[in-house]
């Protein structure tokens, strides 16, 4: 049975009683959720890796930072939207990669059934791995819809994420450096 036909089940199920769901939504409602659905869930089908093939050489290896990245995501336990901000910085090794690379690298991992604190790791893990940086450290901060709409309903509410990988570990004046500049 395809994904477009469990949908339009699910609306019928909900419907059974009331019967007030209009013949449009039923006809139509299940191939937009099937389109939103094949989008969202996107990043499954990328490896997050290959944007950082291409490199840039530096010779100085400072901080390097982006920071407030706009992102969205799907909390795996309820399927509902989690977003917030997402700010990175890292120490080359040498070269660094695009920071539209970075941007992409965020929007594989997000456009998956998601963790935010997995969604941390991964994004830390595959920058650290993937240009052989000294270091990075990530910090995700987003508010989560299963937290807001349902549930305890705690309107506003953030949930705050870190991860940090090398040379981030081994010097705390280098994650107060990078907290003070994001800020």
């Amino acid at each position: 049975m395809s994904l477009k036909n469990h949908i339009k089940n699910i609306i019928l199920d909900i419907d059974k009683e009331t019967g007030l769901i209009s013949k449009e939504v039923i006809e139509n409602t299940p191939e937009r959720i099937e389109l939103f659905y094949k989008e969202i869930f996107s990043g499954l089908s990328i490896d997050p890796y290959k944007f950082l093939e291409r490199t840039f050489p530096v010779k100085s290896n400072d901080l390097v930072i982006e920071k407030d990245i706009t992102f969205y995501s799907m909390c795996e336990h309820h399927f509902l939207p989690f977003f917030g901000k997402i700010s990175i910085g890292y120490i080359p090794n040498g070269k660094i990669v695009g920071f539209g690379d970075i941007i992409k690298i965020i929007e594989a991992y997000a456009k998956r059934p998601q963790l935010q604190e997995r969604l941390c790791e991964e994004i830390a893990e595959t920058i650290y791995k993937g240009i052989n940086c000294q270091g990075v450290y990530i910090v995700i901060e987003a508010e989560h819809t299963c937290m807001t709409m349902r549930g305890v309903k705690a309107l506003g509410s953030k949930a705050i994420t870190t991860s940090s990988k090398g040379i981030f570990n081994e010097n705390k004046n280098l994650k107060i450096e990078f907290l003070n500049l994001i800020k």
